[in-house]
């Protein structure tokens, strides 16, 4: 249905003005005020602050929600009210109930130490938002407004002319104009005083200073609900000091009625211009810089240094917030690419520029800025010439880098090999230890479990009970210590595989039912070899890596078992969803010798002797882990064809007792 106009204005005419709002005009006392306090020979845009008088302009307050920090380029790009003279009681009427709002909200904000007082402020200040866009649009409107004294018939008012409430309007051109939380709260809910809205405040807590300062606004004779201070009444003396407060800020009019259209064009062509020398200062100043740099970088800095340094001076840049030099791949050797300074953001970068020389670019200078960028041609020559020479002087480093990664391969080759030196000739030592250890260890223990049959008492009981665990317990750690030391020749014989490791997964279920763990042994990936080997030696390696699996494996987790290979190579696989390994410990993992366990949890021999086990059949244990993905052992051993008849029955004969392994 189509909408009848009021007093001959089409209500929608005037809600689409409203709507394309995009700022409000200033006083002219708050422009002359900054073309005067400006110095002439400032460095930088915004080097000095606004004067006092701005702090009470309605629209330098929503310039600075919009962003603008500088107060010339303010001046320079918001217009001057131009107000009719009947409509200035009703615009001042406005303009002094928010200035006292605004007063009273920064107090309270400063009482209870709000991190922004003065954003607060500038916040009550257009707290009456929808107001303020309708006297910018047709201030005669407000006078009509303000004559309604009724609240119901303002709201209807209100719905007749612009089809929704003034506060309403006021918060969706205020989320789309300056889309600060505070001031959206502001405007809509700044007469919640029941709280009755609370939940849809987005700073509630701050709001609560502008509630609290329009209640006191409306006891001064410039309310805007109709009411008025009583002549002679009594008043809080809050409410006295905030009249005497709004009265000296406010004694002038909103619109002197000398400004002109002449002034204003030429106050807002004095402050675009002082904007842009200063720009253009700035602009020259940062190029000097530039190149002062790279005349100083040493021609010897290695190419991360100097794209650090050069990042560095980009930033300098009129404009540019962020920057860095991205190496071209195989330009500058094994370089890696510079760090950001600052750091760059997320998004791609604004303008990329090549630097190298021509047909072959080195790197790339990634740019974030705003403005245009117009960066000198003699700069960028300058650039270009570093980048070939700080990329040819990368190409040497690495040639001489790869000379001495030889060099270092070959001396970590040795190092290896004496490493294995001295672990056999510890094992060596281990072994003839256990031997010794062992004649002791068994009288102990024989003499323990003699008393023990003689003994009554209870604590005589538990203390030979404990003499022979403890007894076991120290010769199950000497015979570790002898297999891994001196681990039994295979005996091989013919043997499927899968048969091998599908009994160890068999074995191993009670165990990882009793710890919560699942564990599966993947069907899929059998391979049903026969082969010519030790299934007690590869029985023994898959026990430890099952075993090693389930320690690692917490409650509720789960341990895949396969097996793959071919006529050439067996793999057995071994797949757990631990916590993973950590460097200290990936890095001493086959060391018989290094125990990170805690004392009292054995020595850690079980993947050292599993190492040494698969090294005696010819294989190799590998593995793969991840702090946060588990850990992935991998046990490959070549697949060995039977040998002849006769020495395939010879071999295939039960192994000797004094050949069991241990679990």
């Amino acid at each position: 249905m189509r909408q009848k106009s009021v007093r001959g204005v089409n209500p929608n005419d005037l809600r689409r003005s409203l709507e394309r709002l995009s700022g409000l005009p200033l006083r002219p006392t708050s422009a002359r005020a900054v073309i005067d306090s400006a110095p002439l020979d400032h460095d930088e845009p915004g080097a000095h602050s606004a004067p006092l008088c701005t702090d009470f302009d309605p629209g330098w307050a929503l310039a600075r929600f919009c962003g603008l920090a500088n107060p010339l380029e303010i001046v320079a790009e918001a217009p001057w009210w131009k107000l009719p003279a009947t409509t200035a009681e009703a615009v001042g009427r406005l303009w002094r109930n928010s200035v006292a709002v605004s007063l009273a909200a920064r107090r309270l904000a400063r009482e209870a130490n709000d991190r922004d007082p003065g954003a607060v402020a500038r916040a009550a200040l257009l707290y009456r938002f929808g107001l303020w866009a309708l006297v910018a649009v047709e201030p005669e409107r407000l006078a009509a407004w303000l004559a309604i004294p009724d609240g119901p018939k303002r709201r209807a008012y209100e719905l007749e002319t612009l089809g929704t409430e003034v506060s309403s309007l006021g918060r969706e051109i205020a989320a789309r104009i300056g889309g600060e939380p505070l001031l959206e709260d502001a405007t809509w809910l700044f007469n919640d005083h029941a709280g009755l809205l609370a939940a849809h405040a987005q700073e509630p807590e701050r709001l609560r200073f502008i509630q609290q300062a329009h209640a006191y606004a409306e006891q001064t004779p410039w309310a805007l609900s109709g009411a008025s201070v009583r002549e002679g009444g009594p008043l809080e003396p809050r409410i006295r000091l905030l009249m005497a407060e709004v009265q000296s800020r406010c004694g002038a009019e909103f619109v002197e009625a000398d400004a002109t259209a002449r002034e204003e064009r030429l106050t807002r062509e004095n402050a675009a211009l002082r904007v842009q020398t200063a720009k253009l200062k700035a602009g020259q100043e940062s190029q000097d810089r530039l190149i002062a740099a790279l005349a100083n970088t040493p021609p010897h800095e290695r190419p991360e240094v100097w794209a650090d340094r050069v990042a560095l001076g980009w930033c300098d840049a009129p404009g540019v917030s962020a920057a860095k030099i991205a190496w071209v791949e195989n330009a500058s050797a094994t370089e890696k690419p510079s760090q950001e300074a600052p750091a760059s953001p997320a998004r791609p970068a604004t303008t990329r520029l090549p630097l190298g020389t021509p047909g072959r670019a080195v790197a790339e200078v990634h740019l974030w800025h705003i403005d245009q960028l117009d960066e000198p041609t003699e700069t960028l020559a300058a650039w270009d010439t570093w980048a070939a020479l700080v990329a040819d002087r990368a190409r040497l480093r690495k040639q001489l880098d790869l000379a001495i990664d030889t060099l270092r391969t070959r001396a970590e080759t040795e190092e290896a090999e004496r490493h294995r030196a001295k672990l056999d000739a510890l094992g060596e030592f281990a072994a003839g230890a256990g031997h010794e250890l062992n004649n002791p260890l068994a009288v102990i223990l024989g003499r323990a479990q003699l008393l023990l049959t003689r003994a009554n008492d209870a604590e005589s009981l538990r203390s030979l009970r404990a003499i022979v665990t403890q007894a076991q317990r120290a010769h199950r750690i000497l015979r570790d210590l002898m297999y891994v030391a001196r681990p039994p020749e295979p005996r091989p014989r013919l043997c499927v595989v899968d048969d091998v490791l599908r009994a160890s997964v068999r074995d191993a279920q009670a165990e990882a039912e009793s710890r919560g763990v699942r564990l599966l042994g993947d069907p899929r990936q059998s391979t049903g070899l026969r082969i010519w080997a030790d299934p007690e030696a590869l029985r023994h390696v898959a026990d430890i890596l099952i075993r090693n699996a389930l320690e690692a494996t917490p409650s509720g987790g789960q341990i895949t078992v396969g097996s793959l290979g071919d006529e050439r190579q067996i793999r057995w696989l071994v797949k757990d969803t631990g916590r993973g390994l950590v460097a200290h410990e990936a890095a001493h993992l086959f060391d018989p010798f290094f125990c990170g366990r805690q004392a009292g949890r054995g020595l850690g021999l079980g993947l050292p002797r599993a190492s040494r086990f698969a090294e005696k059949v010819g294989g190799e244990i590998s593995w793969q882990s991840s702090v946060s993905g588990g850990t992935t052992f991998a046990f490959k051993f070549p697949a060995v064809a039977p040998p002849s008849v006769s020495t395939t029955h010879e071999s295939d004969a039960p192994p000797r007792s004094d050949r069991t392994l241990p679990a």
